[in-house]
């Protein structure tokens, strides 16, 4: 049903009533409503068989609760009392009306509410509750009671407006005293409405910015940029690729005003030809833009309700005394609504603190407010997340805001990577997005996060599909490389990050596969789960191997390359390794004891020992690419470039090397994007790949790493 239906079943008025007065936070929406996307409404609780004294409408935030109280005004020829302004406490129904009025239209206004022969529209009640505090607010609620119980017409003849927790007061109330009521809610917009709204809100850009409104002349490639824009915003809920507005989820995201708001400052262009690419983004996954607007749209709600909660915060009595405009800006930040949300919904026992410069005198007071404002957070549902999309900015931006406390983040991270949360991509993307500079490129992180952006990422994958996770020591910090390849296509964009200064460990919770990690000072496998699950491909060099996990397990396939680790130390205790022995390759200095002995072996490749160690290295290097090439035709194998340059070899020196000397001898070529190497060129080198997948030791093998090395020195 939509709105106007629901109209039809209030009392309409013949005439304006004509207020007085305009100061007593009443008014009349008298001048005709145009523009207005009627939006559908849907019955949440119904009094029937009684007929209802009042009706509630509730609303997540932003969805149009005061435009609606306008145009229902318009149509019913009935006041509205916008309670954004004011003050309210027991008596402010009544005497809002009466001044508003006037005594004696206020006397005929009065006996027409109890027949039901007129309506009263209250809007803004979650802002009250804010800006009253509970005790009045409570009060106020009372004082609607005992005007509604009343009525005794036969249809409800005072609306309230409200955000979902504000209106619990008022439903508790109703219950206690029996008063029959009913509860609707205001839907998101659906397709229709979503596309003729935002071809609205495009003109009103167009406008404010001077000029024509193309997209009423070019309605074509109008309509082209806005249905890509759609399935791009819609790729951030839903795999569906098809009639995506029939997702629930997507509904609740793409039909939400403010989202509507933000896509057309985006579809405002000169020239809609241009809106692929880098200005959209794409639905399939290539590129970052689409990750880009959508944390824009949920900055903006966060903005949004920033301003809200400082225009009524500032009004508050203990403000006024002892605030100043200073203060403003500093109140309930994006960062702090961030912190705040994770530790009501997550139960993180966050460290929240208030903001530095905020006086002692207005800190009980402004804690007050910012608990009863969250209540009320676009981002929830109940005491829930509206969706997971707002769960992850919301974790994401926490995590990364110098604002969070050192105690907070690393709660924040536990619980990212506990057992108890559920993955999703937009974490990943999530974090790459808001942790990028201004330029682009690499993304800033913490090293202990790389586990749950590696979780975050895998949660993306398909059946088909790999993640591919190459993490090195730079410097004093790490950089990781991840990205998803879809049979042998790169299906998204590397994603580059970039670890904080000093932060070098990294803690991967639950499995790891087709990972190449080296010279990392320290790597732990498992966190608050019994066990760690080893695919295939995982290549790890490291200082200190640490294993949390009681039981290890290794399921590397009869084709795919085994887990290679190469660590210095060992640290593990009680644990169960279970996998064949071929399935994992251990290399320590350090003799190791059951059941790492089962699975250790010593490579002595020989030669001279100031070289020993080197020659190694680069015979793992070259073990590991040769590995990544796979049977093709015509006696060749193949690897697709942008993977071997990317992610196979990506800053690794000694991989790089490694690779420029297969091409240099001519057993690698580059053709069509593609790296291939030839079977034959390579059985001259007198080593098989079967070989140098189970490391045996041959004088082959010896002279190759020889070769490699003598290679390397003279290579510039």
């Amino acid at each position: 049903m939509l709105l106007d239906g629901l109209c039809e079943s209030l009392p309409i008025s013949v005439n304006w009533y004509g207020l007085e007065s305009n100061n007593y936070g009443m008014r009349e929406a008298v001048e005709p409503f145009t523009g207005y996307e009627i939006p559908e409404v849907r019955e949440v609780q119904s009094s029937a068989p009684l007929t209802p004294n009042l009706m509630l409408i509730t609303a997540p935030a932003a969805v149009g609760k005061s435009t609606a109280a306008e145009y229902m005004s318009h149509y019913l020829k009935c006041p509205i009392l916008d309670l954004s302004h004011l003050q309210v406490g027991d008596g402010t129904l009544d005497g809002m009306a009466s001044k508003s009025l006037g005594i004696r239209k206020n006397a005929q206004f009065q006996e027409a509410l109890v027949e039901s022969r007129a309506t009263l529209i209250v809007d803004a009640l979650d802002e009250a509750e804010v800006r009253s505090g509970q005790a009045n607010f409570r009060a106020f609620v009372r004082g609607v009671a005992d005007t509604a119980s009343q009525i005794v017409g036969e249809r409800p003849s005072i609306v309230i407006l409200s955000r979902a927790e504000s209106s619990r007061v008022i439903q508790e109330t109703f219950d206690e005293r029996r008063i029959p009521y009913a509860h609707f809610e205001i839907r998101p917009f659906g397709k229709e409405q979503s596309e003729r709204y935002l071809e609205r809100k495009v003109t009103d850009v167009y406008q404010n910015q001077g000029k024509e409104p193309l997209h009423l002349k070019h309605v074509q490639p109008y309509g082209h940029a806005r249905d890509e824009l759609f399935a791009v915003l819609a790729s951030a809920v839903t795999q569906q690729r098809g009639n995506f507005w029939e997702d629930p989820d997507v509904r609740d995201f793409l039909g939400y005003a403010p989202v509507l708001d933000v896509a057309a400052e985006y579809l405002a262009v000169d020239n809609f030809a241009n809106l692929g690419g880098s200005a959209i983004g794409s639905s399939s996954g290539e590129g970052f833009a689409h990750w880009d607007l959508v944390a824009n749209v949920i900055n903006q709600l966060l903005l949004r309700e920033q301003s809200k909660f400082v225009a009524q915060f500032r009004e508050v009595e203990e403000f006024q005394r002892y605030g100043n405009s200073s203060l403003l800006a500093i109140l309930y930040t994006p960062e702090e609504q961030c912190a705040r949300l994770l530790d009501y919904v997550e139960s993180m026992q966050l460290d929240l603190s208030m903001p530095a410069s905020l006086p002692t005198t207005l800190r009980e007071c402004y804690e007050t407010a910012a608990d009863t404002q969250l209540s009320n957070h676009p981002f929830l549902r109940g005491d829930g997340w509206f969706n997971v999309i707002f769960r992850d900015y919301v974790t994401a931006r926490a995590q990364g805001s110098p604002s969070t406390s050192t105690a907070a983040v690393k709660r924040i991270r536990a619980n990212v990577l506990s057992a108890q949360w559920k993955h999703s991509p937009m974490y990943g993307f999530f974090s790459f997005s808001l942790g990028r500079s201004a330029s682009g490129g690499k993304s800033a992180c913490h090293s202990e996060d790389l586990g749950a952006l590696y979780e975050s990422f895998k949660s993306a994958c398909e059946a088909d599909d790999r993640l591919i996770t190459t993490i090195g020591k730079a410097g004093n910090r790490l950089a990781a490389n991840f990205s998803i390849v879809h049979r042998g296509n790169v299906g998204i964009d590397p994603m580059e990050f970039l670890t904080y200064e000093g932060t070098v460990s990294i803690a991967f919770p639950r499995e790891l596969s087709y990972a190449n990690i080296w010279d990392i000072p320290e790597v732990i496998l498992g966190g608050d789960r019994p066990s760690f699950k080893f695919g295939p491909g995982v290549y790890i060099s490291c200082a200190d191997l640490m294993v949390s996990a009681s039981e290890l397990q290794a399921y590397v396939g009869r084709d795919e390359a085994p887990v290679l680790l190469h660590v210095k130390s060992l640290i593990s205790e009680n644990v169960k390794i279970q996998g064949d022995v071929s399935d994992v390759i251990l290399i320590c200095e350090d003799h190791l004891g059951f059941p790492w002995s089962k699975y250790q072996r010593r490579l002595d490749l020989g030669g001279l020992a100031a070289d020993a160690l080197e020659r190694k290295a680069l015979y793992l290097e070259f073990r590991r690419i040769v590995l990544r090439f796979k049977d093709a035709k015509d006696g060749e194998a193949a690897v697709y470039q942008p993977m071997m340059d990317n992610l196979i070899v990506g800053t690794n020196r000694r991989a790089r090397t490694v690779l420029d000397y297969l091409q240099d001898i001519g057993c690698v070529k580059l053709a069509r994007s593609m790296y291939l190497l030839d079977l034959a060129s390579f059985a001259e080198l007198g080593i098989s790949r079967s070989q140098v997948r189970d490391l045996e030791m041959t004088d082959a093998m010896g002279k190759i790493s020889r070769d490699i090395l003598r290679y390397a020195k003279r290579k510039p």
